[in-house]
């Protein structure tokens, strides 16, 4: 049976998503909270299945709490709050890069919209459940500031991506604001075993290089941009996504993207490269 985490300071709005759960899943395990504090350590303690957190808790709000969370939990995770432009502009600008890992459902709470989203994240499993183990090799181009002026761009890597945005590592420290629209070129795999594939790749050239620069006199050699993607994705759909920017972390070397608009063959790709990874491994 899964287990579900409840945070929520009200007891009322923990009793109704309790009731839904229950109803929709006999036997589910339901663990609560009534703080941000309690929420994290639950989470840290027990395989939790999914979490509903309210954006109005005692000690912590929501987005915060969620960010918190995801450095360990990787499951869905549904945001509960009353229609505010705060939570608006929260939600939009920091969660809706994930948005297949989550969603927000407005207080209050109605039985018909929370059992949906235990339908789609939780029984039809459209949180995929591998989409952070990507490692997938990218150029990131910016637009030119004016004629003549060089578009800016810097090579990274993916380190996660979805039907709603992507995680960007980048190779340097990179100038990027919120809204800004970039290109991400990158090859796509189409099947789980190239994903698998590509990453060993990475990872074995990674640790050569890291091998050369400590047998060198220091100075190594840079590769040129944008050839990261073809060495480590030599396989693949070539594609450029569209990608504006919601959020920028460790000082420009992190970035959350959304996608405002993927092309139906971009949409395709990605969401069939994720349902496979989400299939449960040959016995």
């Amino acid at each position: 049976m899964p287990t579900i985490l409840i945070a929520d300071a009200s007891k009322a709005s923990l009793v109704m998503s309790s009731e839904v759960f229950k109803d929709k899943i006999p036997g589910a395990i339901i663990l609560v909270a009534t703080t941000g504090k309690d929420c994290l350590e639950l989470a840290q303690k027990n395989a939790v299945d999914m979490c509903v957190v309210d954006f109005d808790l005692p000690d912590t709000d929501g987005v915060t709490l969620v960010a918190a969370m995801r450095k360990t939990y990787r499951g869905p995770i549904l945001l509960t709050a009353y229609p505010d432009k705060v939570v608006e502009d929260a939600v939009g600008g920091e969660l809706f890069a994930f948005n297949d890992a989550g969603g927000w459902i407005r207080k209050p709470v109605k039985f018909d919209e929370l059992s949906a989203k235990i339908d789609r994240f939780l029984l039809d499993r459209h949180r995929l459940g591998r989409r952070f183990e990507f490692e997938l090799r990218t150029l990131v181009v910016g637009k030119g500031a004016g004629r003549g002026k060089r578009a800016p761009k810097v090579e990274g890597r993916i380190v996660n991506i979805s039907l709603g945005g992507l995680c960007l590592a980048l190779d340097l420290p990179f100038k990027m604001k919120g809204g800004q629209e970039f290109t991400v070129a990158v090859t796509l795999p189409t099947s789980a075993e190239m994903l698998v594939a590509q990453k060993q790749k990475l990872s074995t050239e990674q640790s050569s290089a890291k091998g050369a620069k400590a047998s060198s006199s220091g100075k190594s050699k840079t590769p040129k941009a944008g050839r990261g993607a073809s060495t480590t994705a030599s396989k693949g759909v070539e594609t450029k996504l569209k990608a504006k920017v919601a959020w920028t972390a460790d000082g420009g070397k992190m970035a959350g993207m959304r996608f405002d608009h993927l092309t139906d063959a971009q949409r395709k790709t990605i969401e069939g490269l994720l349902r496979d990874m989400a299939k449960p491994a040959a016995v």
